[in-house]
């Protein structure tokens, strides 16, 4: 078997110290009676949220189970943890701390949650399984050889591996981890509760709309004003009633825009003033940011505002318009939100363009039903999927917690 020189010099040179005193502190504790699952976090508040959630349900499935999760990072008191769960901080990451609370807490199960391989842990935990879970690694993790050799010594330890995505499941088949022991498993996570709108004012503006094509343009800043008319513009072009429903992200009075572009010869609605869109009117300015929910619905695509120039205030989430069935849209600045989009585009769920000048293409492109549909259905799919996700998840820590047990009375 091939080893990382590495690692076993790094593993050396922390063997030669002592227990530290979170270890210490942790063995002088009394262990849960039972069985216990030990959870391993990383950093992220999003990985402590999540990893409740996972709790919750080994909580329904194996009532009597015990769990301790232990952090590098706070958890959040809002966080809520099913009973028998107990929190603590993550022991030194020396072989000497691993081996004391090992020693102390004798888990029936290591469960790694996220991309972290604690080497000290690891190396530590010969005679306790351990599985690693809710995997995303980027492209390009197998390109220093000696990070290769660790990931893979350290990675060949661990009985099974369950990864968000086919991308991940590439990635570890290149650092040598068995095929047999990866399986993807989804993206632990709780989906979003959708935003809300009146049915019956969804209803009548349906009606009244009746089958003109609708894109939406959501939180647009100014700068980005004449991107999103240019685009409409090349839209109107093969869909000549189409609607433009323009969300500016600036929450003020529209009445400024609403002048300007009727000044441009467009027939302009305004929410705040109209209501509803009419029949003539080819722009609608969504000026109240509570009626998101709304528009989500009405509009098959969905344009990310900010996402192409600056200084947008108030971004959306794409997994809002994603949970309610409108195609995404967007530029190449996806922050706050660039988890949500990375998901979105493994996925094939959005629609990408890298400059000003693509959007008019895409949306013309997405006035396609059948084309924006798929979009649409694959965002959905992410947005669900996090259950599913949590399920089949806790199902394998399960029947791996049942292997153990039968391997201990053989």
């Amino acid at each position: 078997m091939q080893r990382s020189f590495l690692l076993w010099l790094r593993l050396a040179l922390a063997g030669l110290r002592r227990p530290g005193p979170e270890a210490r502190r942790i063995a002088a504790e009394p262990r849960p009676e039972g069985t216990l699952i030990w959870l391993v976090l990383n950093d992220s508040a999003e990985a402590a949220a999540d990893a409740a959630l996972l709790a919750r349900r080994l909580n329904r499935l194996r009532p009597q189970l015990n769990l301790i999760v232990t952090t590098r990072g706070p958890i959040a008191d809002s966080i809520a943890w099913p009973q028998r769960t107990r929190i603590e901080a993550m022991p030194e990451n020396t072989p000497a701390s691993m081996r004391m609370v090992l020693d102390s807490w004798r888990p029936d199960l290591i469960v790694l949650i996220g991309n972290d391989l604690p080497a000290a842990l690891i190396c530590a935990a010969r005679s306790v399984p351990i599985l690693l879970v809710d995997v995303h690694l980027a492209a390009g993790t197998t390109r220093n050889p000696l990070l290769r050799n660790e990931a893979r010594s350290l990675l060949r330890r661990v009985r099974r591996v369950l990864v968000r995505d086919a991308g991940t499941s590439e990635t570890l088949l290149a650092l040598g981890v068995d095929q047999a022991r990866v399986e993807i498993g989804g993206v632990i996570s709780d989906p979003p509760d959708p935003l809300s709108c009146s049915d019956a004012e969804r209803s009548s503006i349906a009606q009244q709309m009746r089958a003109r094509p609708v894109w939406l343009a959501a939180s647009v800043p100014e700068d980005e004003i004449a991107t999103v008319i240019a685009a409409h513009t090349h839209a109107l072009r093969l869909a000549h009633r189409m609607l433009l429903i323009l969300a500016p992200d600036a929450t003020g009075d529209a009445t400024e825009l609403a002048d300007k572009l009727n000044a441009e010869g467009w027939v302009v609605g305004r929410r705040s003033l109209e209501g509803e869109p009419d029949e003539e009117m080819q722009i609608f300015l969504a000026d109240d940011p509570g009626d998101y929910g709304l528009w989500y619905r009405l509009a098959p695509v969905t344009y990310m505002g900010g996402t192409l120039g600056e200084g947008a205030q108030a971004p959306r989430s794409p997994l809002e318009p994603a949970a309610l069935g409108s195609a995404i849209v967007h530029g190449p600045k996806t922050a706050p939100h660039a988890a949500e989009f990375a998901r979105l585009s493994e996925a094939r769920a959005a629609r990408a363009v890298m400059a000003p000048g693509q959007l008019g293409e895409a949306v013309a492109e997405l006035i396609a039903p059948d084309r924006a549909a798929i979009l649409a259905h694959n965002a959905w799919a992410v947005t669900s999927g996090g259950a599913g996700a949590v399920e089949a998840t806790a199902r394998a820590i399960v029947t791996e917690l049942d292997r153990a047990a039968i391997a201990r009375a053989n």
